[in-house]
């Protein structure tokens, strides 16, 4: 009995085996086979794979650029393409283990990125993602990876076009101004490859006194992340007469809609004082962000900053600011650089300025001083500091 019992466990354990050993040999064709597939294995290249220009290179910080590892040749998309689920095609490098795709916009901002297994004996890639790109100008790469070492491909550039741009958003001028060269500024739109922008009295809106297309990589800033253009206007503007500006998008499809119209004037009126707001007093910082209140009918601002030793202005630095890239709601900040370090205690104080009313330093339109320093140094006394901050 006892004989028969373990005969019976013996059996029941090499059945289970079998099985086991069936279930490992299953698991192991599955992956040969997805392996052999050429099937995405990742949705990103993050595993130490990148690509060319603008990947960050911590990506490849373990890897070096090998010599011999050729790189791949993009064969397409580029040119014209009328949709924008695309497939992507390359020829192979006999070394590579992997390869990245990946896709930038015009804005340089990465839309695509795909990890691909290589393929033995494989010569041409074609790989299609799923993601549709819209309306743009985009360029592509290919990144080939061996163990420790990789290849970048050149770059190449297509234009989807499978429809026409939308309506642009307009941001300035509008309103008052007091500017007789204003900058136009509007929002980015995906899809438009040109803008055109147009400019007439608002009284005689059908005859634009400056009409002109330009490129959308000519206008457009990576920084600042707004369309912008400061035009030489085929008149002067007329003082207190209002006039209108639009823009139109335009792309290899054809010309899209017209914005919103805007309407500004020009006035030739004293821009107001800015009060300065930070620093002051005691800080922590080498370079600091200088804040201080906007301005009405500024266009640019003038910042100086100071010593003031045994009663006599030591200038340390100064810079001109543009009020259309600094101001945010009723602040403006900018920064003049690292802070010398032999002078611990500073003063500064800001002017605002028009076309009608340019810098002078020796005008009436400046703030008054405000104080800080960056170490604990011997303050000035109170009556001078009072003479400087009045």
């Amino acid at each position: 009995m006892i004989k028969r019992e373990s005969l019976h466990k013996k059996l029941a354990i090499a059945a289970m085996a079998g099985m086991l050993v069936l279930l490992l040999a299953a698991s192991c064709v599955a992956q040969t086979a997805l392996n052999m597939s050429g099937q995405e294995n990742c949705t990103n290249c993050n595993d130490n794979v990148s690509s060319s220009p603008g990947l960050d290179e911590t990506d490849l910080s373990t890897s070096s650029i090998r010599q011999d590892l050729e790189a791949p040749e993009l064969v397409s998309p580029s040119g014209i393409q009328n949709t924008g689920r695309l497939t992507y095609i390359w020829r192979g490098v006999d070394a590579s283990r992997s390869y990245c795709l990946e896709v930038r916009d015009d804005h340089n901002n990465v839309v695509i990125k795909q990890l691909y297994n290589a393929l033995p004996a494989k010569t041409i890639y074609s790989k299609t993602p799923s993601k549709s790109l819209a309306s743009g100008v985009y360029t592509w790469s290919i990144l080939c990876r061996n163990i420790g070492h990789y290849q970048l491909s050149e770059l190449m550039e297509f234009t989807v076009c499978n429809s026409l741009p939308g309506k642009a958003t307009l941001v300035s001028p509008k309103s008052s101004i007091a500017s007789k060269n204003p900058t136009f500024v509007w929002m980015p739109l995906s899809g438009a490859t040109q803008y055109r922008l147009k400019v007439a009295m608002a009284s005689d809106p059908n005859v634009p006194i400056f009409d002109e297309v330009y490129n959308a990589e000519d206008v457009f800033s990576i920084t600042d992340q707004i369309c912008s253009v400061g035009p030489v206007l085929s008149q002067d503007l007329e003082e207190n007469s209002y006039y209108r500006w639009w823009i139109q998008t335009i792309n290899c499809r054809g010309e899209g809609p017209w914005s919103y119209y805007k309407d500004f004037r020009y006035m030739n009126v004293p821009p107001g004082k800015s009060t300065p707001v930070a620093p002051r007093g005691l800080i922590s910082s080498d370079s600091p962000t200088f804040i201080w209140t906007a301005a009405s009918a500024a266009t640019t601002y003038h910042l100086e900053l100071i010593n003031y030793q045994n009663d006599v202005d030591v200038p340390v630095m100064e810079g001109d600011f543009d009020a259309d890239k600094v101001t945010k709601g009723s602040r403006c900040s900018g920064s003049l650089g690292p802070l010398p370090d032999e002078d611990p205690v500073y003063y500064w104080r800001v002017q605002a300025n028009n076309d009608a009313y340019p810098y002078d330093p020796d005008g009436t339109g400046w703030s008054g001083w405000r104080y800080f320093e960056t170490i604990c140094a011997f303050k000035p006394g109170t009556d001078a500091k009072k003479a400087r901050m009045g």
